[in-house]
């Protein structure tokens, strides 16, 4: 039984790096089901190659899609949830650490990001390149510039999707400010940046599809790349192959 395992792990492991060539996964068709909102049951978006978009549905309300990616260009990466067509309700999007540690989220993309991307209104929006001031600490979410943007280096990374009434937290305590300014790409509370995504709060009955559009990402390297890369992304490996 289980080398029957092992040989059915590994054909649905080629399988997921044939479709990766597309450069886009899909929820479903890849994924093979609904994706979790915690590290332990996200998606790990495994295969090779530059990886330029997601695609799934919220399915039920309160639902958080949240998928493990390779960000092979941090300087140059962003994510955001296109268009009132591409997604079809009003979004948020969080990013966090390979521990699950949260680092920057967005509820409504900044303007000039915006137009300059075709977002659409009330799509969301995380990266660099959009002006200083729209980069604001949560524990200043009213003075322009009180973050700076930036990445640790590359490596993975969870990237979660919501309806925008959705916040991580950890416990009760959320990890962001999740009020006015809205546009504004936030960095966490500092007494929230070490807690490690445990949930999420605020309740929505929206469910709709989507379309993550992303630059400066890849697919998770497959295992044979994991092992040189070190234990924690082979660890990720075993987190997809959880429940199902």
């Amino acid at each position: 039984m289980k080398h029957a395992q092992l040989w059915l792990s590994s054909m649905a492991l080629v399988a997921l790096t044939a479709v990766a060539s597309a450069q886009t996964w899909d929820e479903i068709a890849n994924g093979g089901g609904d994706a979790g909102d915690l590290p332990g049951t996200a998606q790990v978006v495994v295969g090779s190659g530059p990886l330029t978009q997601i695609t799934g549905a919220l399915q039920t309300g309160g639902d958080v899609d949240l998928f493990a990616i390779f960000i092979s260009d941090p300087a140059n990466f962003y994510a955001h949830t296109g268009s009132s067509t591409a997604t079809t309700f009003d979004s948020k999007l969080h990013l966090f650490d390979s521990a699950g540690r949260p680092l920057w989220m967005n509820d409504d993309a900044p303007s000039d990001v915006a137009t300059s991307l075709g977002i659409g209104s009330l799509r969301s929006y995380i990266g660099g390149g959009s002006a200083a001031g729209n980069y604001r600490s949560s524990d200043a979410p009213g003075t322009a510039g009180s973050a700076t943007w930036g990445l640790t280096g590359p490596g993975v990374y969870y990237l979660a999707i919501s309806h925008w009434s959705r916040n991580s937290a950890t416990g009760t305590s959320q990890h962001f400010h999740s009020s006015s300014p809205y546009n504004a790409i936030k960095s966490p509370y500092a007494a929230q940046a070490v807690n490690v995504l445990g949930g999420w709060v605020g309740s929505s009955t929206t469910t709709g599809t989507y379309t993550i559009f992303l630059n400066g990402a890849s697919f998770v390297p497959e295992p044979a790349s994991m092992l040189a890369l070190g234990a924690g992304l082979a660890g990720l490996v075993g987190l997809r192959r959880r429940k199902k």
